[in-house]
């Protein structure tokens, strides 16, 4: 007989590679994986409201909600600039809050989330390698002591799984942000060029001369250098310039 635990864990897999096929990019895929941990923990007694959190460079946040409810609770939290989440995130350690209405870990913060009616919140860091980015699953509850002993391990276990599909996703999103990078300094180099070859037409001079020309006139009216070469093209009839990509 099969152990449960690990046909729980080979469906997470499964479940967290079709999201990351079927989602276009990292948030939308953010967005899906909320979705899919809210359900992973309600039950017909209790629903859980997720929020993620994707933070790179310490400030950057990215942050997807398993609904309208659960974006709302995340940005009390970042109001505040700290809270469960963001501290699992930064500390890369798991927050358990039981009932918010004993707890004083961050007054400010614990009052206003009562006021929306939430009273326990577990929030687990995602590990991720390479120091890529930090993450973590914030899930809350509207009474108090909502993830018992069992419920937390479980909780573990799912980050651990999830947290190689969201390990990928970042790194397809950081490889197309350096793609994309490299796509506009091409094209870029490609305006100054053009830019440059008008200039060696129109005054007789070295690409050398040309080029101190578009540098000077690009600090003198503080601009940047693409814009000035654009400008040049498009005073000699030239029009938007395209590079071509093969």
């Amino acid at each position: 007989m099969e152990d449960p635990q690990l046909v729980e864990s080979s469906s997470v897999v499964a479940d967290i590679q079709d999201l990351l096929l079927a989602t276009p990019d990292v948030e939308a895929f953010l967005d899906e994986l909320a979705r899919h941990s809210a359900a992973m923990f309600s039950t017909p007694e209790r629903d859980v409201y997720c929020g993620i959190t994707l933070m790179r460079q310490r400030n950057a946040g990215t942050v997807a909600s398993s609904s309208e409810r659960a974006r709302l609770l995340d940005e009390i939290q970042y109001a505040y600039a700290d809270g469960p989440c963001l501290h699992a995130c930064r500390e890369a350690t798991q927050v358990y809050i039981p009932d918010f209405e004993k707890d004083n870990t961050w007054p400010e913060y614990n009052k206003a989330i009562t006021d929306h009616g939430v009273r326990s919140v577990l929030a687990l860091p995602f590990p991720l390698s390479d120091n890529i980015a930090m993450a973590g699953l914030n899930l809350y509850a509207d009474r108090p002591n909502a993830f018992d002993q069992a419920a937390v391990q479980r909780a573990n276990d799912y980050v651990q799984q999830a947290s190689k599909g969201l390990q990928l996703a970042v790194l397809i999103a950081q490889h197309s942000q350096t793609a994309a990078n490299l796509r506009a300094a091409m094209e870029s180099r490609t305006v100054i060029d053009v830019a440059t070859g008008i200039i060696i037409a129109q005054n007789r001079c070295t690409q050398v001369e040309a080029m101190e020309l578009i540098k000077k006139a690009s600090s003198n009216r503080n601009v940047k250098l693409r814009v000035v070469a654009q400008a040049i093209v498009d005073s000699a009839g030239g029009g938007p310039i395209q590079t071509v990509f093969k």
